[in-house]
């Protein structure tokens, strides 16, 4: 009858394979009959006695003993039966301790009675007291109830106060007082997992014989019970997790938003830990502060605590998990929010999602507070939450700089001194929205994409004999090194230099390309650089230079193709040709004829392309000559997908290629040479890394970039405060501050190039020493900014 049931309720057929946790939970099961049995029989020992034949008095009373006894037998059969059906038919651990503790006190007259059950480890064991929720883990191998479960041995003693194995401790800690304890092991499987202990029998004295026999007894089922228990909890458990890491697996690979990316961490962190409430706050380390980024309570989205404050803080500061039993008890626990809410924090699980270079540095903390049904968090949550954290790291990494810019956008909201999705507009295009304006160009708008709205014009081009310095002695050392000073040189000097780094890789003859018609297209392209502050032929220059260093120096070279090095090369000096020196956001606002005719999408990068394009079609600037159809299309292929990959909407995606190759250990080389997609993906991120380069600069060179930045920045804020019907760009208004001067490029330099670069560094580790220029430039942004502040700490306080 019980096999049966089991394999009803379990519904497994015998052609079909059953998971583990369930195999184990169907073997505990049958072997809980066998324990009925043997409890039933330790109970016979006792035996319900047979009555005298003997008449009189004495025979009556004897024979109203044995009736009683036979009575008492019949009911200690019913509650042990009624254990083996809640072995066969309760999972829920509580529910078993519960229904244990229960029968216990029906078979014996005890004030307390307790199961203590062994972790996993065998290290601590967890006491459930009767008609008591609350739970209470001490070290394994204290007291009584430590030996037996060491010994496997039942003890009883009669003054707990003189045995020496008694445990004082926890009298003090419940003021209960001991005095008499009986206490036997319950095993399963071959091994304890428990024991059952009584204090105090009612009436005084010692627990007698049949009080051992009545546990004993117990003990044989209910550590079947219990261990079925476990292993449905384990997997129920194992589950949860699987389920809530597959959540946030899903929401990564979607390419979804980081509000949606927190909300999903948010609720998987509920059914994950069984948690009263959780919070995901995401790090700033720019300001020092970590804050919530979405909420179900629109009151405290935004809200932001310093680093090092509080426990959350804290876990922030140095990446190390806080498990609190009893919140009030740590120094560390601020509890005003308690204060104001009326809500009561008892206990509190707070873990860091690593850092994705520095794991002591997390990217965000998740919080816990008060587990549903449990006194406080255990060990088995921790590991569960490590496990969730590491995932939520990798889904954060994809969205890191949405993170950055979202962190930016609430500030401005908090300071309602800018617009807040301007950031966001300007770097990474993070979200698909409605132009606010048709996408027809005013009638009375010129058809030329460069002249509307008050856009710089064009320069004109010099004459190619005066411009090429082909007699140039610049000496080799003067710049092949990450040191040159390109604003020493004049344009024309700069030129020469270009087509140097083509001969430094021997391409000319390789790719049998005419000299002429390199030096033509050379030309062509710096033609098309306007007078503008920064996107002028001088960063143009910089790009196709660190582009250079970064194939002759950095060992990127040897993974790409010759004809690889010369795409790599020209799209590196081509990436801005003809950059109007304002944003994208800036031509679709004015409705520009060049925004109208790339249908709003990467307006510039697809105009740059195409004006590349345009110079390489000129019969003079035939650099394909000689190339073979197919060397023809994969160079124009890689060259296009090279600028358009400078797109700040394709940032992320860089970033996270860069780190992930990085952190693959078991590849040799990160970028296969043998692979054409491998290939393309190393130049699109050499070009991006290369444009984004200022800060890896020298000194001089990158606060002469900062500048010229800054100056365009500020030209195009006048240009749309001229424009009728046109937002100013909130983070460009109010640069004459040196203060928001230094904001804005310390947030770039954290958020956006300092990330790219280390990632490059962990695929190339010879481009270390650029990760550590730019983490000087951030140390020193970090500094002035304090000095501006008047001083206080940017780090808050850590």
């Amino acid at each position: 009858f019980f096999t049966t049931n089991q394999i009803k309720n379990f519904k497994m057929s015998s052609n079909a394979a059953a998971p583990a946790p369930l195999l184990a939970l169907f073997s505990v099961s049958c072997l809980a009959a066998a324990s009925t049995v043997l409890a039933l029989h330790s109970l016979g020992k006792g035996g319900a006695g047979s009555s005298s034949s003997s008449e009189g008095e004495d025979g009556r009373k004897r024979q109203l003993d044995a009736e009683e006894k036979a009575r008492e037998y019949r009911r200690k059969i019913e509650v042990i039966l009624y254990m083996q059906e809640a072995s066969v038919n309760v999972l829920d651990f509580t529910s078993v301790l519960s229904i244990t503790v229960d029968i216990a006190y029906s078979l014996v007259p005890a004030e307390r009675i307790s199961v203590l059950v062994l972790s996993d480890d065998c290290k601590q064991m967890t006491v459930f007291v009767s008609k008591d929720t609350e739970a209470l883990t001490i070290d394994a191998g204290q007291g009584v109830a430590g030996y037996v479960a060491s010994t496997a041995q039942k003890v009883n003693v009669a003054d707990a106060y003189s045995d020496p194995r008694f445990n004082p401790g926890v009298d003090r800690a419940t003021g209960f007082r001991t005095t008499s304890i009986v206490c036997v092991p319950v095993h399963a499987g071959g091994k304890v997992v428990g024991v059952i202990q009584a204090c105090n029998r009612k009436g005084g004295g010692a627990f007698d014989a049949e009080d051992e026999r009545g546990l004993e007894a117990l003990s044989l089922s209910a550590g079947s019970a219990i261990r079925k228990a476990q292993l449905y909890a384990a997997a129920v458990r194992s589950d949860r997790k699987s389920k809530a890491v597959l959540n946030v697996v899903r929401c990564r690979t979607s390419g979804a938003s980081v509000p949606d990316l927190i909300n999903v961490v948010t609720k998987s962190t509920y059914s994950l830990l069984l948690a009263e409430r959780v919070s995901v706050y995401l790090v700033d380390r720019i300001k020092g502060e970590i804050w919530i980024c979405v909420s179900k309570d629109p009151s405290i989205a935004g809200l932001t605590l310093p680093i090092g404050r509080g426990i959350s803080g804290k876990v922030a500061a140095d990446g190390v998990t806080i498990n609190l039993k009893d919140c009030y008890k740590d120094d560390r626990f601020d509890s005003s929010c308690d204060k104001k809410t009326g809500f009561t924090t008892r206990s509190m699980l707070c873990m860091a999602v690593p850092g994705f270079d520095d794991e002591s540095k997390p990217v965000a903390v998740i919080q816990a507070i008060n587990k549903i049904g449990e006194r406080s968090f255990d060990d088995e949550d921790e590991e569960a939450l490590s496990a969730f954290c590491q995932e939520v790291k990798m889904a954060m990494r994809g969205n890191f700089l949405e993170a950055a810019l979202l962190k930016l956008e609430s500030d401005a909201r908090r300071q309602c001194d800018i617009d807040s999705s301007s950031y966001l507009r300007e770097f990474g295009s993070m979200f698909n929205s409605t132009p606010k304006h048709s996408m027809a160009p005013a009638l009375d708008e010129p058809m030329s994409p460069l002249s509307p709205n008050g856009l710089s014009a064009r320069k004109s081009p010099l004459k190619r004999a005066v411009l090429w310095r082909a007699d140039s002695n610049l000496d080799m050392k003067d710049w092949d090194d990450w040191g040159f000073d390109l604003f020493s040189k004049d344009e024309s000097e700069l030129c020469s230099i270009v087509f140097s780094f083509f001969e430094e890789f021997n391409l000319l003859e390789r790719l049998s390309i005419s000299e002429s018609a390199l030096q033509n297209l050379i030309l062509a392209i710096h033609a098309t650089y306007n007078d503008v502050p920064f996107h002028n032929f001088y960063h143009a220059f910089s790009v196709c230079h660190a582009s250079y260093l970064m194939l002759r120096h950095c060992d990127m070279a040897r993974c790409l193709t010759s004809l690889d090095l010369f795409s790599c090369l020209i799209a590196a000096l081509a990436h801005d040709c003809d950059h109007p020196g304002v944003s994208n956001n800036y031509l679709i606002e004015t409705r520009s004829q060049l925004a109208t005719t790339h249908n709003d999408d990467a307006v510039l990068e697809r105009h740059h392309a195409s004006t590349a394009s345009g110079c390489m079609a000129e019969p003079e600037n035939d650099v394909f000559e000689k190339f073979s159809k197919e060397q023809k299309k994969e160079s124009r292929k890689t060259i296009i997908a090279a600028i358009l990959g400078t797109d700040m909407s394709r940032h992320t995606s860089h970033v996270t290629s860069l780190h992930e190759r990085g952190d693959n250990r078991e590849v040799a080389v990160p970028f296969d040479r043998e692979s054409p997609s491998d290939r393309l993906l190393l130049i699109k991120a050499i070009v991006h890394c290369a444009d984004l380069s200022a800060q890896t600069m020298p000194k001089e060179i990158s606060e002469e970039f900062e500048v010229r930045v800054m100056k365009e920045f500020s030209e195009q804020s006048t240009k749309e405060a001229q424009s009728e019907g046109v937002e100013m760009t909130s983070f460009m208004k109010g640069l004459d501050s040196e203060k928001k001067r230094c904001e804005l490029q310390l947030n770039f330099v954290s958020a956006i190039v300092l990330p790219l670069w280390r990632g490059m560094a962990k695929t190339f580790p010879k481009t270390a020493a650029r990760v550590a220029r730019a983490e000087e430039v951030r140390i020193a942004y970090e500094h002035k900014l304090k000095e501006l502040s008047g001083g206080g700490n940017p780090n808050g306080g850590r």
